[in-house]
C-alpha cells in the first residue's frame, strides 16, 4: 500500500499521540470500521434525494426544449 507523504506524516503523528505504533494505530481504526455497521439511509434523507433527483430532471427536460427550439430557429 502506498499512502501520500502527508498523509504518512499525519497518521504518524496521530499514532505517536495516542502512545501507538503505526500498525497498531491503523488495525485499529480497521477493526472499529469492521465493526460498525453501516449506516442505514433515514427517510428523510432518501426523501431528499428523490427530490433532488426531480429537480435535476425539470432541469434537464427546460434545457431539452430550449435547445430543441434554438436548433428550429436556427433552420
Amino acid at each position: 500500500m502506498v499512502l501520500p507523504a502527508a498523509l504518512l506524516a499525519a497518521i504518524k503523528q496521530r499514532a505517536s499521540s495516542r502512545g501507538q505504533s503505526i500498525t497498531a494505530y491503523i488495525t485499529g481504526l480497521v477493526e472499529q470500521d469492521l465493526t460498525t455497521p453501516p449506516a442505514e439511509p433515514d427517510d428523510q434523507s432518501e426523501q431528499e434525494l428523490v427530490e433532488q433527483l426531480q429537480q435535476l430532471e425539470r432541469r434537464v427536460t427546460k434545457l431539452e426544449q430550449q435547445d430543441t427550439q434554438n436548433h428550429l430557429q436556427s433552420m
